[in-house]
């Protein structure tokens, strides 16, 4: 099952599946490049600018995994990119393996 859109994209959404180990981009719309900042902890960089502060982002990788903002400051979401996280449930910050997806939802 897909999606189709008759453009070929839908404005203002962006995605990007990345390897959690390393960061590496293994397909993306909307998105330059990953960066791996610390363990779990990415920043996703925007080939064009999103509405600062204007956007909500969410992600699911393997087993339980959760996503969300790095911090609850606003500096985790700036026009050109985002900042996130991501944990195990009950287990804090853990393992990096396999690919992660994350969708950024917005104005562009």
């Amino acid at each position: 099952m897909a999606l189709n859109f008759p453009a070929g994209e839908l404005g203002g959404i962006k995605y990007v599946l990345f390897n959690m180990g390393n960061g590496s981009l293994h397909s993306s719309t909307g998105v330059t490049s990953m960066t791996r900042n610390t363990t779990a902890t990415y920043t996703i960089n925007f080939s064009s600018n999103m509405t600062a502060q204007g956007y909500a982002v969410t992600g699911m990788g393997q087993y339980e995994w959760s996503f969300g903002s790095s911090t609850h400051a606003a500096s985790s979401f700036l026009a050109s990119s985002c900042r996130f996280r991501h944990g195990r449930y009950a287990a804090g910050v853990g393992g990096e393996v396999g690919y992660a997806c994350g969708m950024i939802y917005g104005d562009a």
